[in-house]
């Protein structure tokens, strides 16, 4: 542990000794002055961690010593605690420019002397790790906070929360419009932990950049992430330009220096908890949490998913749950794998392996199951018109026809997954690999002015289909 050093500046040798054998007794390691320049060359050949200054300290070159040492740039942050007498507290009151952080007033006894430099040791620890923009407690403080929860067997939920497509807007807009978003986003997570219920035993930290991290009792992390989804979509529009915003994209150019599309930006949320894992420190913890991050970051628009990959499966009542996004929750729709266990095309155990695997890697049922060969695209296909009420469209043997390849970017295809398939009086037939995004429909038709008809594909029939067109997209 790093022995913290303590400056002392006192005339009166009586309580100059008494601090400093003090001090000592407590393992700090401590410096004296009983001369202002005395103290002034300590400050500019050693790095302090607090000062305390008599108030009687003679001025030094017109100016008090602990505002001296303010404005020394080695002691520029230090706490400062001034050793004062009673009479003195009202001109100290009035003083426009104190240039110390706390006092004591003499006598004091050795806990009133202990725990006032304790109290500001810590504050400026703290201060030292907050993040400039946004106050919030940065790595260090991150990493203590759950190691106590770990060293204490605490249950808890981390949420590690990324803004997408933050880059773009900071080109497009410029820095200090950039740091606003942040700033807006700390207060944002700090009020929906506040409105799930969960600030009581919560901590908020911002890892730097648009990273931010939030950590909580097991049971909110869902309210939580379902508040800070709906909040950012309904807020962060407004910071974009009304040109921008109609159009729900920017334009920036590329690292290839190629103007680009880029959405809005929107919010990943990656929730890692200890119930199924017994985590020993931060790293472990980052790492599930950035896989999860990973996944989440090939989806358009905001989305939050919980880490379940240590979670046991208990039944297939448990499979078909975990299969239901809350949307659906709230509109009564069967998910893909009850349907296709209902029709018969899946057995229980090949949809509890299916779900197995998707809770491990993110990715969709019937992408699994048709790489496990228990089902075709068609198959399917067909099964998810029955959820959907969405036509399928089969793009086995698509090809995209000259005048449709500039109706939207290469760069707007990838990001959104989706493929114009034909234009008929004023209709835009849409394949999408998530037909049900009004978010993206929406996009669409401002961009192209068409009304947009969705069809929904498979995530490997749109890969496959990319691989074939790439030469016409590029």
């Amino acid at each position: 542990m790093t022995t913290h050093k303590i400056l002392i500046a006192e005339h009166n040798l009586p309580t100059l000794n008494l601090v400093e054998t003090r001090l000592k007794a407590r393992d700090y390691e401590v410096f004296v002055a009983t001369h202002s320049d005395e103290a002034m060359r300590l400050v500019q050949k050693i790095k302090f961690d607090l000062a305390l200054i008599g108030s009687t300290m003679e001025s030094i070159e017109g100016m008090a010593l602990s505002l001296k040492i303010k404005h020394s740039l080695l002691a520029l942050n230090i706490p400062i605690i001034l050793l004062a007498n009673e009479n003195e507290l009202c001109e100290l009151i009035l003083s426009r420019e104190h240039g110390f952080d706390d006092f004591l007033i003499e006598p004091f006894d050795a806990f009133s002397l202990q725990l006032r430099v304790e109290l500001n040791l810590t504050r400026a620890r703290e201060r030292l790790q907050a993040n400039p923009l946004t106050n919030l407690p940065g790595n260090i403080a991150i990493e203590e906070n759950l190691k106590k929860r770990i060293d204490k067997n605490e249950l808890f939920s981390v949420c590690y929360i990324d803004i997408n497509h933050f880059k773009s807007f900071n080109d497009r807009y410029g820095f200090d419009r950039g740091d606003r978003v942040l700033q807006h986003v700390a207060q944002l997570i700090s009020k929906c932990l506040e409105k799930a219920g969960a600030s009581k035993n919560s901590f908020l930290g911002h890892i730097g950049g648009d990273d931010f991290i939030a950590v909580m009792d097991i049971d909110y992390e869902a309210h939580f992430a379902q508040e800070c989804l709906q909040e950012f979509d309904r807020i962060i529009p407004t910071h974009y330009d009304d040109f921008d915003r109609k159009k729900r994209q920017v334009m920036v150019k590329n690292r290839n220096g190629v103007p680009t599309a880029f959405p809005l930006m929107s919010l990943c949320i990656a929730g890692v908890s200890n119930q199924y894992h017994s985590y020993r420190n931060l790293g472990e913890i980052a790492r599930d949490a950035a896989e999860v991050k990973c996944y989440l970051k090939t989806q358009p628009g905001s989305h939050y998913l919980q880490d379940r990959r240590s979670k046991p499966l208990a039944s297939l009542e448990e499979s078909i749950q975990i299969l239901s996004t809350p949307q659906e929750k709230k509109i009564p729709q069967k998910p893909l794998g009850q349907i296709l266990l209902e029709i018969g095309l899946i057995t229980e155990h090949e949809l509890n392996q299916a779900v197995r695997m998707h809770i491990e890697t993110g990715e969709r049922l019937g992408q699994i199951l048709i790489r496990m060969n228990v089902v075709t695209s068609a198959e399917v296909g067909r099964a998810l018109e029955m959820k959907l009420s969405v036509s399928y469209a089969d793009l086995k043997n698509h090809i995209l026809s000259d005048d449709l390849i500039h109706v939207l970017s290469e760069e707007f295809i990838r990001m959104q997954q989706v493929i114009p398939l034909s234009i008929e009086e004023g209709k835009l037939t849409l394949a999408m690999v998530d037909p049900v995004n009004q978010s993206t429909i929406q996009m669409v038709e401002e961009m192209s002015g068409l009304k947009v008809i969705p069809k929904f594909i498979l995530e490997n029939d749109f890969q496959d289909f990319l691989e074939r067109n790439h030469s016409k997209l590029i």
